[in-house]
């Protein structure tokens, strides 16, 4: 999906995320909705992550 912020247009990253279907968590609106669980775990990667902030470089840590 294309974006645009400050007129830099940029891509964003597609994320699709396998999920399953638990128990019925409660009501709304009169009907049943079920809690859905991610299949696998998904962390943060802990690497120095590169910034610009008003045309500033820094790294995150």
């Amino acid at each position: 999906m294309k974006l645009q912020f400050r007129g830099k247009t940029y891509e964003a990253p597609h994320l699709e995320w396998d999920v399953s279907e638990g128990e019925v968590g409660g009501l709304y609106r009169g009907k049943p909705w079920k809690v859905h669980h991610l299949t696998e775990k998904h962390r943060h990667s802990n690497k120095p992550t590169g910034l610009t902030y008003r045309g500033v470089h820094y790294t995150k840590g």
